[in-house]
């Protein structure tokens, strides 16, 4: 496999570090909220995923109306916050050792865990998400881009899993996706760190320079 060059060896690092600083502190501390097993297919309409949407809606508006980074940063908080809560005792234990897993590089453990969330919960974006990422670090592209097939069915607007696709697309060679995927990202979150650099690299490349 390839390895990454350092601008987008960066954007991933970036989107990791901002997934795991996001985890609610109950997950990164390891105790398990305590609440019901993961919820249903978004298909599944129901109040509390109505609710669910609503709130979304509202950040993700608001993120596109953002006037500061500082203001961004705390919206793209909430969003995370959102997609990590499992509503699952038993789910958020087990991503909380996978992310410290994650954090401390020891990747093999971290798959373990995170293996154990989409097996639990495989209607809960954030697992599938968690170990797309682990998978991309262990240089397993393809599993990395199922598990992030499964994210974006899921959560079509996860701006992260968009840019982690767009990462994997440039690495692999596939330039127009990867500035397709980025702009997507883009479209999704105007502050998306490192995305808009990546734009201006592959936009020359892919569609020329113009006269």
């Amino acid at each position: 496999m390839a390895s990454l060059r350092s601008p987008i060896s960066g954007l991933l690092a970036f989107l990791l570090v901002a997934g795991l600083a996001s985890a609610p502190s109950s997950v990164r501390a390891g105790a398990a909220p305590q609440a019901k097993e993961a919820g249903p297919p978004a298909s599944e309409q129901t109040p509390e995923r109505r609710s669910r949407e609503q709130v979304l809606d509202m950040l993700f508006a608001q993120l596109k109306a953002a006037k500061s980074r500082e203001a961004a940063e705390g919206l793209e908080g909430a969003i995370r916050k959102v997609w990590m809560a499992s509503g699952s005792a038993s789910v958020g234990l087990l991503m909380s050792h996978g992310l410290k897993a994650l954090a401390a590089k020891d990747y093999e453990d971290a798959l373990f865990y995170f293996d154990e969330v989409v097996s639990l919960a495989p209607h809960y974006s954030e697992g599938w998400n968690k170990r797309s990422a682990v998978h991309f670090l262990l240089n397993d592209y393809s599993a990395a881009l199922a598990d992030l097939e499964h994210v974006l069915r899921l959560e079509p607007r996860h701006f992260e899993a968009l840019a982690g696709l767009a990462v994997i697309l440039e690495d692999l060679g596939d330039k127009k996706g990867a500035l397709d995927a980025y702009r997507r990202a883009l479209e999704l979150d105007p502050w998306l760190e490192g995305v808009p650099a990546r734009i201006r690299h592959l936009k020359p490349e892919v569609e020329g320079r113009g006269i």
